[in-house]
């Protein structure tokens, strides 16, 4: 079964926020089997198992029972890259929604976003993504909340007005303590409702972004299009378990741990994929090496033929071997 992805910028948030609170970021990344070479490439994606174990972890070092509203009230808007300046660039906050729910997909594959408008209310809401492995669906309070946070932060970043929410709906069980709730939706929060909504008044809709910017938004609103168009033709497993193969396999044969790693996923997760695919991590290494073998070869035959030498190659049939024999 496929698995729900998320942007590399999520984590990167989450572990920036909870280490400037005195957490230490690798125990966070030994719970929740990362690698923190990852994270430095923007347009990553990691499966949802990756979040759900950081979240818990982030949870236990802070003590924060409320941890997604926090880091949700310190949101920034290039936390989610090319998504935040596209909305940075808006003409109107109506705009911004518009973008906003076009484009989620770059940084959650978890979730959908959607408003509509009726009568003089806007309803904006935040869907769950089922039909596949999504964590989200078994524990969404803190980025849930997280979300909804973000937004009202990013609202107040975007136009200087603070967001007078009519209500915030949550889906999930109501928490022991909702203070923190309060202060920060400063409105009813009501918990176990049919969807994960706010409730907006629509003149919002006509607030003016103060950064806006037509020229740059049209360069934005481009290059997320073709990131959209990429992801969405993006490598299956196999394709990029390759890659890594051939990546690492330069230094030592890499386990299939290692390559999990280096996708941010489990490999439990990985040997699933694959297993959609009709092949095994094995098979992927043997083939990723032999090719490496030929190309390698091949280039150095150029070289020899120069040099007026005759070689010999056999390809032993052991995986972790490979015999040249030179003659003259």
């Amino acid at each position: 079964m496929q698995e729900a992805t998320f942007s590399v910028a999520i984590v990167r948030d989450i572990v920036q926020y909870v280490v400037a609170q005195g957490a230490e970021a690798n125990a966070l990344y030994r719970a929740a089997d990362i690698d923190p070479a990852g994270l430095e490439d923007p347009d990553r994606q990691v499966v949802g198992e990756v979040l759900q174990k950081l979240w818990g972890e982030a949870v236990v070092q802070t003590g924060d029972h409320d941890l997604g509203l926090h880091i949700g009230e310190a949101f920034d808007l290039a936390a989610i890259g090319i998504v935040g300046y596209v909305m940075l660039n808006c003409k109107t906050y109506r705009q911004v929604l518009e973008k906003l729910c076009q484009y989620t997909q770059l940084f959650s594959r978890g979730v959908t976003l959607r408003y509509q408008v009726v009568d003089s209310w806007v309803y904006c809401d935040c869907d769950i993504v089922g039909g596949f492995k999504n964590y989200l669906l078994d524990e969404p309070r803190h980025p849930i909340e997280s979300t909804f946070a973000a937004l009202f932060r990013a609202t107040q970043q975007l136009t200087g007005h603070q967001l007078d929410a009519q209500a915030v709906w949550f889906q999930h069980p109501c928490p022991a303590e909702v203070s923190e709730h309060k202060r920060i939706f400063q409105t009813k929060v009501q918990f176990s409702q049919p969807a994960n909504r706010i409730i907006l008044s629509a003149h919002c809709l006509d607030w003016s972004v103060r950064s806006a910017n037509p020229n740059l938004l049209s360069v934005f609103e481009a290059h997320a299009s073709g990131m959209v168009i990429a992801q969405n033709q993006s490598q299956n497993y196999s394709q990029k378990v390759m890659a890594a193969i051939a990546q690492a396999v330069q230094a030592e044969v890499p386990t299939i741990e290692a390559i999990a790693r280096t996708l941010m996923t489990s490999v439990r997760q990985l040997q699933r994929e694959l297993q959609t695919e009709n092949t095994t991590y094995q098979q992927l290494l043997d083939e990723t090496r032999k090719e490496l073998a030929f190309q390698s070869l091949k280039g150095r035959a150029t070289k020899i033929c120069g040099m007026g030498l005759k070689r010999t190659v056999v390809i032993s049939s052991h995986p972790h071997e490979l015999s040249v024999v030179r003659s003259r």
